[in-house]
């Protein structure tokens, strides 16, 4: 198209979404003013902080330039240019970096400030001079700065989605803006890391926050004394620790009062309000005798059907998923002991296999996400649960930023997850990282050996990548609903309307597939819902697997055919991704699930 035949109004429209761009740019390449490296001297947790901040920086500034670019080529066509045949400009990569961001010869991991067991990450060696203050000023800076990274994010992908449009209207090739937010996804994903490993090194340095004593017989009720030579706690903290101790006091041989739901309310809310490695000092009084109480409540309360009770358990509940996000590492052991429900019920052995024992692998050292949630980060594993893992590969596919905002990452090693489980609440569920296993016949020689071994092999979703990476996202959002359901058994065969909506907090339809078309499925994909095929008891040979369930992750309407996922864990070197023909399919198809993620 040549400048004579570019009318005024969409050469406006152009140069309204480059003046948009450029805006975006300046705020891109802003996005971590204020996040400074903490005054270490040159310890290793400034070094790892440095290099981990110059990477984001020189993504964040491709990610600038890129915008700027977009906005020159849209201000060329503005002026009556003929479009490039192709974007005249590359991917907007961090420079010298690796496909995952860090620099080459970086050992900086993704995600991680200090990888366990290096020796910067303990308190030997060289003394270091750490300031408490300034590193809980900079993790709170750093989770502003991924919350305004993923924010800016979805900002950008709508302005580059509406340019794109204008500049096909104009008669460019499709896709020529592209997306350039690199920079502000590794932010988004690896900022909270880097915070909660701050929040981390805040409590080993105050590796007593609060040391308390219980009171003596001699001293008044509810009186909480400080041990002799431990530095005085804040009154705060005191008043809390006073609060859970007298709420969980063993010294009563009778059975234990059940607090109202006001007041677990009321000591939820002073618990979350006091900073983490306080809040993990107090939790830590809480060992022995008042976790055995604790453990007694909930049993009293699950045995009392009326609905009083009920709320009180499910406040207390709460409570208790509170207790296993902030305490101590030392204390996750002997919490889940006590209240072994905060560990969702094993997965059934599957049929024709022998049972054998549940082993748990624990895989707190491991990256939670690499780079931004990907589909080809889900494999199924031996759960029944398809459902689940096509919500969450349609998640990956096309709101994967919703997948990481609603993953958090607690200092003690446990991740928080929230749900949306019904009637517009949200619910968090808190989960370690300890994954079920069971020890299976290796089919070749281990560790050099000769003849066949033993390995252990996870039975739900995979905790490793496509690549072979670990990357535990998946596996921890299905054990996390597998908590909130009732165990990994009652995940078993459910339903995929539920599981978005529980992932989402938003409505979800269903349609027959005979009445759906391609175009039908182009235009729920194209206003960005996730959209799930779920098959009949019974199909065709060789065509859908029956009582399943695929994602659907593109369509190409001209030729009538979907792009399908099955969510089962692929085969080394495969995907377990192709094009159907949906003539072919649809009478295997027993609905179509779909549905909004914001």
């Amino acid at each position: 198209m040549g400048g004579a035949a570019a009318l005024a109004g969409p050469a406006g429209d152009l140069c309204h979404h480059a003046a948009a761009l450029r805006r975006l740019a300046m705020r891109v390449a802003a996005v971590l003013t204020g996040v400074r490296s903490v005054d270490a001297g040159s310890s290793p947790l400034r070094a790892r902080l440095d290099d981990r901040m110059h990477v984001w920086r020189v993504a964040l500034d491709a990610d600038a330039e890129a915008l700027g670019a977009r906005a020159a080529l849209l201000d060329r066509l503005a002026a009556g240019w003929p479009p490039p045949a192709r974007a005249p400009w590359p991917v907007a990569v961090c420079a010298g970096s690796s496909s995952s961001g860090v620099p080459s010869g970086s050992r900086v991991p993704s995600g991680s400030l200090e990888p366990p067991g290096s020796p910067a990450a303990g308190l030997g060696g060289a003394a270091v001079r750490f300031d408490p203050v300034l590193l809980g000023v900079l993790a709170a800076r750093l989770r502003a700065a991924a919350a305004g990274a993923a924010a800016l994010g979805r900002e950008v992908a709508v302005v580059l989605g509406e340019a794109d449009r204008a500049m096909a209207r104009m008669g460019a090739p499709a896709g020529m803006c592209g997306a350039a937010c690199r920079g502000l996804r590794l932010v988004a994903v690896e900022a909270p890391d880097a915070a909660a490993d701050l929040e981390l090194r805040i409590s080993r340095l105050a590796a007593a926050p609060i040391a308390l004593r219980r009171a003596g017989p001699s001293d008044p009720p509810e009186r909480i004394g400080r041990t002799p030579g431990a530095r005085p706690a804040a009154t705060a903290s005191l008043a809390v620790a006073a609060g859970l101790l007298a709420l969980f006091d063993p010294g009563s041989d009778s059975a234990p009062h059940v607090p109202g739901v006001k007041r677990l309310r009321a000591i939820r809310a002073r618990l979350a309000a006091l900073p983490a490695p306080a809040r993990a000092g107090v939790i830590g009084l809480l060992r022995g005798g008042p976790l055995t109480v604790l453990a007694a409540m909930a049993a009293r309360l699950a045995d009392t059907p009326k609905p009083g009770a009920v709320r009180a358990a499910v406040e207390l509940a709460g409570l208790a998923d509170d207790l296993l996000a902030g305490a101590p590492t030392d204390l996750l052991g002997e919490l889940v002991r006590a209240l072994p429900w905060l560990e969702p019920a094993a997965p059934l052995a599957a049929g024709g296999q022998r049972p054998g024992p549940v082993l748990g692998v624990d895989r707190s050292g491991d990256a939670i996400v690499r780079d931004g949630a990907d589909p080809d980060d889900v494999g199924q594993g031996a759960v029944a649960d398809c459902y689940l893992a096509a919500a969450l590969i349609g998640l990956a596919r096309q709101d994967p930023a919703l997948l990481t905002e609603r993953l958090r990452r607690n200092p003690n090693g446990t991740v928080t997850i929230t749900f949306s489980p019904g009637s517009g609440a949200t619910a968090d569920v808190t989960v370690t990282a300890t994954l079920p296993a069971r020890r299976v016949t290796a089919s070749v020689p281990l560790d050099g050996g000769s003849g066949r071994g033993e390995a252990v092999q996870e039975i739900a979703m995979d905790g490793d990548n496509a690549a072979g990476q670990p990357e535990l996202w998946p596996a921890l959002y299905e054990k996390a609903y597998a908590r909130l359901r009732g165990g990994y058994p009652a995940i078993a065969f459910g339903s995929a309307a539920a599981a978005l909506r529980t992932l989402t907090g938003l409505p979800v339809s269903r349609r027959a597939a005979r009445a759906t078309s391609v175009v039908d499925l182009m235009t729920l994909l194209d206003r960005g819902e996730v959209v799930v095929l779920t098959t009949r008891t019974r199909t065709r040979p060789g065509g859908l697997v029956a009582a399943h369930a695929y994602p659907v992750l593109a369509v190409d309407a001209a030729r009538g055919r979907v792009l399908l996922r099955n969510p089962w864990d692929p085969a080394p070197g495969e995907d377990n991704v192709r094009w159907y023909a949906w003539s072919q399919v649809v009478t295997d198809v027993h609905a179509v699930v779909h549905g909004s993620t914001r």
